[in-house]
């Protein structure tokens, strides 16, 4: 792969589909993409949160170490940015300049905290889809809005997820036109569930067409 982010060991994290949370002393995310969930330890964290495609990872093991105030070496950056890479939390995989040596134990008895370290430093499972487990996908948890005809629905809020439908633009539950859990997404949007604008006994359509919304959090 002959690419900038190759040649000049520069990485750049990835951001999108990710759900993050950063907690004190580690970050969890959860690839929507790929339905997997990632913990990174404190040392993966923040070589994660330094990816910015142009610091390399010299100037990363600078930076811990002036965080830290103890000796790192790049041994201990590269240990994160492979594992950061197999994870694919990076835009594009980032190798090792050839030539320069390599050493896990090295890098682990550099920082002194061989028991940590000798972990690893990004810890991934596969994570069962909504399907699997009967839970609500995120973006369905959250308000989906159409407003005068524009808005869609999610591609995860498939016909199998079904939530309540709103004669309102944020769910409110004075304008619940269903119980929860009973329609999907799509026949929510679709202008026919009984009392919704445009529909008998349903408000007149706003200019340019509905104003609906749809959720199904857990």
């Amino acid at each position: 792969m002959n690419n900038s982010a190759e040649n000049q060991s520069m990485a750049l994290a990835r951001r999108d589909d990710l759900v993050v949370q950063e907690m004190p002393d580690e970050i969890l995310i959860y690839d929507l993409k790929q339905h997997k969930a990632h913990c990174l330890n404190h040392t993966a964290a923040f070589v994660w949160n330094h990816c910015d495609g142009q610091t390399t990872a010299a100037g990363m093991a600078e930076l811990m170490e002036i965080e830290w105030g103890k000796p790192v070496g790049e041994d201990v950056v590269w240990i994160a940015l492979d594992q950061l890479s197999r994870a694919e939390l990076l835009q594009e995989r980032v190798v090792r300049p050839e030539g320069s040596s390599f050493s896990r134990r090295a890098a682990i008895r550099k920082l002194g905290l061989a028991t940590a370290l000798a972990l690893p430093l990004v810890i991934s499972i596969v994570a069962p889809t909504a399907a699997a487990i009967g839970s609500i996908p995120i973006e369905c948890q959250a308000c989906v809005k159409k407003i005068n005809g524009v808005g869609s629905c999610p591609n995860v809020c498939g016909p199998t997820v079904l939530g309540a439908c709103y004669d309102n633009s944020g769910c409110g539950a004075g304008q619940m036109l269903t119980p929860p859990s009973s329609v999907s997404c799509t026949t929510c949007f679709s202008g026919t569930v009984p009392g919704s604008p445009g529909t008998p006994g349903g408000p007149p359509l706003g200019p340019g067409g509905l104003t609906i919304s749809w959720s199904a959090p857990n």
